[in-house]
């Protein structure tokens, strides 16, 4: 009997404080393991949000170097002797700090920057701009009652810069401001300067014209105009 008394004895469960102990722990693994996972989340949406922002950036940068490098391009004409001559659009690229207009010629580029093709104009204007509601914004001023349409929206700040010769030497360029080019047909290309918004600290291009000038991601691209001396 005594021997049966000391065995159920020995079989007795933990005690209160180890309870409470083992289910703190417990608890403190669940709670460990619940920051983890809502660590992951965020790390995930911020690295989502930064893909977005690429592909905004990669989008409207794209589009702008693609008109710019067409732009003032020259048609190949032939008069009635056969004799062939290069035809220029009848006005240059122009453009001001946040604005961008470049001629193109139809029949090289049939399709305005918003894929329109439907014109009687031997020419397209393709009027770059940021709207009030934070979109890089096109549209064809030739064309009558167009509108301007959104090409890449979450933009903060457009920024242009124009590439001319420095006097007394056409092989030397700089990039000067809209109100400091002296002669648009000098122009030989455009560098643009695109920020949109971004989750984290503010990043920018380490080149004129790119001045982060809010919360966002900033980024430069450089369009030469291949056809400027045809």
């Amino acid at each position: 009997m005594a021997t049966l008394i000391h065995a159920q004895r020995s079989q007795s469960g933990h005690t209160l404080a180890q309870t409470l102990l083992g289910m703190a722990l417990s608890l403190l693994v669940v709670c460990a393991a619940f920051a983890l996972f809502a660590c992951l989340q965020a790390s995930h949406r911020q690295l989502q949000a930064q893909a977005d922002t690429h592909a905004r950036l990669n989008t409207s940068l794209n589009l702008l170097r693609e008109r710019v490098q067409r732009g003032a391009a020259p048609e190949l004409v032939f008069d009635s002797k056969g004799k062939a001559a290069l035809s220029p659009p009848p006005v240059d690229l122009q453009g001001s700090d946040q604005g961008l207009s470049v001629p193109q010629v139809r029949s090289l580029t049939p399709a305005d920057c918003q894929g329109h093709q439907a014109s009687d104009w031997y020419w397209l204007m393709d009027d770059f701009m940021l709207s009030s509601r934070q979109e890089l914004v096109c549209k064809d001023s030739w064309r009558d009652g167009s509108l301007y349409q959104a090409l890449v929206d979450g933009v903060t700040a457009v920024q242009f810069r124009y590439a001319q010769p420095l006097p007394g030497d056409s092989l030397q360029m700089q990039w000067v401001s809209a109100e400091q080019v002296i002669d648009w047909q000098t122009v030989t290309g455009v560098a643009s300067c695109v920020q949109v918004q971004a989750e984290g600290p503010p990043q920018a291009a380490g080149s004129s014209p790119c001045i982060p000038m809010a919360k966002g991601l900033a980024w430069r691209g450089v369009a030469a105009m291949r056809h400027h001396s045809p």
